[in-house]
C-alpha cells in the first residue's frame, strides 16, 4: 500500500505541473472565452447537458448514501465513551429537560466535570431518543443526517461560486472521502461543527438570491458555538473577516449588517455568557428557560496556544501538529482515519495545491460554464480562502491538534481539491480520466478495509466488548453490579459509569437518587430489591477490594482482573476484553 501512495503521489504532482503550465500559457484565452460566454449565455448551459449533470448528482448522492448506512449501528461497533454521554444527556433532556444531573437545559453540559462538553448533539438527539428510544442507531443518526446535508451545502457552495461541473466533481470527492464517511457514521459532539459552518457557507452564496439567507447563515454559525469548544477560536473571527468583505464591497446594507449580528448574538449569547463567567468565575445563572453553568473543575484553557506558559514552544508543537494531520496525513487516532488512506487519501494534497493556486489567480472555472454574477463569484472564492485560513488559525492555536480538532479544516481541503480536479478536466482530461479512476480504485480499496478489517478492530477501541456485557448483565436479577473502573485506562471510572448508565438505560431521577425511578432496562430487579443508584451499581478497583463469593452481586471487569474470581464461586462469561462475572446462586 506504501508503494501504491508514493507511486500516486508522484503522479499526481506531474499532474499538478502540467496543469499549471497549461493554465499560465492560456490563461489570456480562458479570459476571453468566459467574457464571452457571460455575455452569450447569461450562465445558462445546454439543457441536456444539465439534465446529465443532474442525474450524476442524483446517482453520487444515492453513492453517498449507501455508503454510509450501510450496517449503520453495527460498523463502528460498540458505543464511543463521548457519544454515550451525548445520549445519556439527551435522554435525561427528553425526559426531564434537565441534563442527567438535573441541571434545566444548560448551555453547557457538565460531562465529565474537568472537560465539559457542548451540548447541540445532543439536543438533536431528542425527538430520535423520543420517538425510538435510547439506542445506538437513534443516537448516530444526527449525525449522519447532518453529514448529508453538510455535502449538500458543499455541492451548492461550490455551484455558486464555481459552476456546475467543479461542484459535481467536489461532491463526488465528498461522497467518496474517507473523513467524511467516518465522521458521519458515530456519534461525536465535535464532528458537526463543520458541518453547520459549512452551511453557513453556503447560505451566503445565496445573498444574491434572497436577502433572508444571510440571517439563516447567522443562524448556522451560531449554532456552531454550541457544537464544539473551538468555534469560539475560529467563528467570530471568520465572520469578522466576511463582515469586512461584505462592508467594503457594499454587499449588505448597514441595516442588514446590524440585523446580522443582531441574529447571531442573539441565538449565540447563552453559550457565550458560559464562556464568560467561568473566565470571570461567576456563579452559574439561571433562568426560566435556560442554564449558564459555571464550571470549577475546568482545564480546557490549558490547551489554547494564548494560555501556554511557553507560547514559542506551543507554537512550534501546534504547527507541526497541523502539518502532520492535515497536509501530510500522518496516521491519526483509529477512529479518525485508516492508516492506508488517511483523511483525504494520501495522494490528494497535490490536487489541493492546485486547487488553492486556481482560486488565487481567479483560474477557477470551467471554461463552457459560467455563473452570471460576477461579484457573488468573488465572494465565494473570499469565504472559500477565509475559511481555509481560519481552519490553518485553529491548528496554531489549539494545542496539538487531531483530526476532531482540526475537522473545520477538511470540506475546504475537499472542496480545494475538487477545484483542482476540475481544472485537470479543463485543460488534460485524460489526465481526469485517469485520475478519477484512481479515486474509485481507493474508494472500493477504502471501503473493503473499512467495512472489512477496521470494523472488527475498532470494536475494542468502541468498548464493544464491555457494551455487551453490560447488556447481557442488565437481563440478570440482582440487587448489586460491581464494575470496573479500569475500562479506558486506569481509574477511568467516569468512562465505565456513562457506558453503564447508556447500556443499562438509567433515568435521570434514579441517578440522581430516586429509587422510585429504576433503569428501563432493567425495571422489574430494580423494583423489587428499591435500592438506589448508588447503592445498586458500584465502580471498583477489583485489586483494591475483596470479593466475596457469597454475595448475589453481578461484576463487569476487564480480562485482567479475572484473577481475582474464583470459577468455583463465579460463572465467567468473555466479551471481548471484559467479562460478566455472575455468582452462582444467581444462575
Amino acid at each position: 500500500m506504501a508503494y501504491w501512495n508514493d507511486f500516486l503521489l508522484g503522479f499526481f504532482w506531474s499532474i499538478v505541473l502540467l496543469v499549471l503550465i497549461l493554465q499560465f500559457a492560456y490563461r489570456p484565452l480562458h479570459a476571453r472565452i468566459d467574457c464571452k460566454l457571460v455575455e452569450k449565455f447569461n450562465g445558462s448551459f445546454e439543457e441536456n447537458q444539465i439534465d446529465a449533470q443532474r442525474l450524476l448528482f442524483y446517482l453520487i448522492f444515492l453513492l453517498a448514501v449507501a455508503v454510509r448506512i450501510w450496517d449503520f449501528g453495527a460498523i463502528p461497533a460498540g458505543f464511543n465513551q463521548d457519544g454515550a454521554m451525548a445520549a445519556v444527556d439527551a435522554k435525561a433532556l427528553a425526559d426531564y429537560g434537565t441534563d442527567r444531573f438535573g441541571m434545566k437545559l444548560p448551555a453547557h453540559f457538565t460531562a465529565w466535570g474537568y472537560g465539559q462538553m457542548s451540548v447541540l448533539l445532543s439536543y438533536l438527539m431528542v425527538p430520535f431518543i423520543k420517538i425510538f428510544g435510547l439506542s445506538i442507531i437513534s443516537a448516530r443518526i444526527p449525525v449522519l443526517i447532518l453529514s448529508l446535508c453538510g455535502m449538500l451545502a458543499a455541492y451548492g457552495f461550490v455551484k455558486n461560486g464555481f459552476g456546475r461541473t467543479t461542484a459535481l466533481i467536489a461532491f463526488f470527492l465528498l461522497a467518496i472521502n474517507p473523513w467524511h464517511i467516518m465522521q458521519s457514521r458515530w456519534a461525536l459532539d465535535c464532528n458537526i461543527f463543520p458541518h453547520f459552518f459549512i452551511i453557513g457557507c453556503y447560505f451566503l452564496t445565496l445573498l444574491h438570491v434572497k436577502r433572508y439567507f444571510l440571517y439563516l447563515s447567522m443562524l448556522s454559525f451560531a449554532l456552531c458555538m454550541y457544537s464544539y469548544g473551538i468555534a469560539f477560536l475560529t467563528v467570530p473571527i471568520f465572520l469578522l473577516g466576511i463582515a469586512i468583505y461584505m462592508s467594503l464591497k457594499k454587499i449588505v446594507s448597514v441595516k442588514e449588517m446590524l440585523l446580522s449580528v443582531l441574529t447571531y448574538t442573539l441565538v449565540a449569547l447563552p453559550v457565550f455568557l458560559v464562556m464568560i463567567i467561568n473566565f470571570l468565575k461567576f456563579p452559574t445563572i439561571n433562568t426560566p428557560f435556560f442554564t449558564i453553568p459555571f464550571f470549577p473543575d475546568s482545564v480546557r484553557s490549558a490547551e489554547i496556544l494564548f494560555f501556554s506558559p511557553q507560547f514559542a514552544t506551543q507554537l512550534s508543537t501546534n504547527f507541526n501538529a497541523l502539518l502532520n494531520t492535515t497536509l501530510l496525513q500522518r496516521p491519526d487516532l483509529p477512529w479518525n482515519a485508516i492508516d492506508n488512506f488517511a483523511t483525504l487519501y494520501l495522494f490528494s494534497m497535490p490536487l489541493v495545491a492546485l486547487g488553492v493556486i486556481s482560486v488565487l489567480v481567479g483560474q477557477c472555472t470551467i471554461k463552457d460554464e459560467v455563473i452570471v454574477d460576477a461579484p457573488a463569484i468573488r465572494f465565494a472564492r473570499f469565504i472559500l480562502l477565509m475559511g481555509g485560513f481560519i481552519a490553518l488559525w485553529a491548528g496554531l492555536v489549539v494545542g496539538s491538534v487531531n483530526v476532531n480538532r482540526i475537522n473545520i479544516a477538511y470540506y475546504f481541503l475537499i472542496i480545494f481539491s475538487g477545484i483542482g480536479l476540475a481544472q485537470v478536466y479543463k485543460c488534460f482530461k485524460p489526465a481526469f480520466v485517469v485520475t478519477s479512476l484512481i479515486y474509485c480504485v481507493s474508494f472500493i480499496l477504502f471501503c473493503s478495509q473499512y467495512f472489512g478489517l477496521w470494523s472488527r478492530d475498532i470494536s475494542v477501541y468502541f468498548f464493544d466488548g464491555m457494551g455487551k456485557a453490560l447488556q447481557q448483565a442488565a437481563k440478570i436479577d440482582t440487587p448489586k453490579y460491581y464494575i470496573t473502573i479500569n475500562s479506558q485506562f486506569e481509574g477511568a471510572k467516569a468512562t465505565s459509569e456513562i457506558l453503564t448508565m447508556f447500556h443499562h438505560q438509567i433515568d435521570a431521577k434514579y441517578f440522581q437518587g430516586d429509587a422510585l425511578h429504576s433503569p428501563s432496562a432493567a425495571t422489574v430487579s430494580a423494583n423489587k430489591y428499591q435500592k438506589s443508584y448508588a447503592e445498586r451499581y458500584v465502580y471498583i478497583d477489583p485489586k483494591q477490594v475483596t470479593i466475596n463469593p457469597q454475595e448475589a452481586a453481578v461484576y463487569i471487569v476487564a480480562e485482567s482482573e479475572l484473577k481475582y474470581f474464583d470459577p468455583q464461586f463465579f460463572n465467567i462469561t468473555p466479551y471481548q476484553g471484559f467479562s460478566l462475572v455472575v455468582q452462582k446462586s444467581l444462575n
